[in-house]
């Protein structure tokens, strides 16, 4: 995949691991699969938007790696780089299926704000994010099995591992009739 310039800046300039930037490819090239047959379906997407999105999605996690915050340090790190609002919502709103205001205040989040997907393209960045393990693409099973594993060793979250199950199967239909399957 062709990297753009302003990508790779912004990768070289937090040293952002190896490891992330090959997820993130993964991630974008699974987004743009997504994006291209629901475009060919006749729904107006922003192929760029995802495409930066995606591969912009972890830059956070140059800075950390915790769950619960590198998202909202990829946002902060996008609009000091002057990246336009919709990529910094695209990676601001990819973590699990989306979190709420509410879940932002009881899971004692250091920015309370909704971090939702909404528009077509943060929601496919978000479910692209999903179906990739590392460098690889998994099956949606193998996504739902991991959230099972993460209720299982987190319990004090488990609530929030439910709204995740609920929100990503909404997502993943609205995707796959957007895309005419």
């Amino acid at each position: 995949m062709d990297i753009p310039v302003d990508v790779k800046r912004v990768w070289d300039k937090y040293g952002l691991p190896e490891n992330v930037r090959r997820h993130c490819v993964k991630v974008a090239e699974i987004a743009l699969r997504i994006a291209e047959r629901i475009k060919k379906n006749g729904h107006e997407v922003d192929l760029e938007a995802v495409k930066k999105g995606a591969l912009l999605h972890d830059v956070g996690r140059a800075i950390t790696h915790e769950p619960f915050r590198h998202f909202i340090i990829s946002g902060e790190i996008l609009r000091k780089e002057g990246f336009d609002e919709k990529i910094v919502r695209i990676a601001e709103r990819h973590f699990s299926a989306g979190v709420s205001e509410e879940d932002a205040k009881m899971l004692g989040l250091e920015v309370v704000k909704s971090f939702m997907p909404e528009t077509l393209e943060e929601k496919i960045v978000c479910y692209a994010d999903k179906v990739t393990k590392g460098d690889r693409e998994i099956s949606f099973e193998e996504f739902l099995k991991r959230l099972d594993e993460l209720e299982r060793q987190h319990p004090e979250t488990a609530w929030f591992t439910k709204k995740t199950r609920e929100r990503i199967k909404a997502i993943r239909e609205e995707l796959e009739k957007l895309g005419g399957l």
